[in-house]
């Protein structure tokens, strides 16, 4: 299911949302195998749900950098010794951002568009 490419943040935002929702549905599957799927664990599907809503491969070498960026991404700005933003206590702009990194991995973003994105996302997004 390939859907266009957001053009405004504004559009980001509400395809976010539904990219959340989506990796939400995971929960029960994450339930039968032992390995619970929680809002603040939500942002490992973050990639996957990339690749599904552009219409990519899910596996592959594509699917694996993506993957890798994204996640890359999430720990890079998650160091208490480095950058930290506090993304473990902000779930949702955990998700968000691995989205967006992996955006940016599929060279659909550049820097300055996945920065807009990010900060209207932060500014917009009521984490719970």
């Amino acid at each position: 299911m390939k859907r266009p490419l957001p053009r405004t943040p504004t559009a980001w935002l509400k395809e976010i949302q539904l990219a959340i929702a989506d990796a939400a549905e995971a929960e029960p599957f994450g339930r039968a195998i032992g390995e619970p799927i929680t809002l603040a664990n939500l942002f490992h599907l973050a990639p996957h749900v990339c690749l599904k809503f552009r219409g990519r491969k899910p596996t592959g070498k594509e699917a694996d950098r993506v993957v890798k960026t994204a996640l890359a991404n999430y720990v890079v700005n998650s160091d208490p010794a480095g950058i930290d933003h506090n993304l473990e206590q902000r779930p949702l702009m955990a998700f968000v951002l691995c989205y967006v990194a992996a955006h940016l991995a599929l060279d659909l973003l550049d820097e300055q568009q996945a920065e807009e994105i990010l900060i209207y996302c932060e500014e917009k997004l009521e984490e719970v």
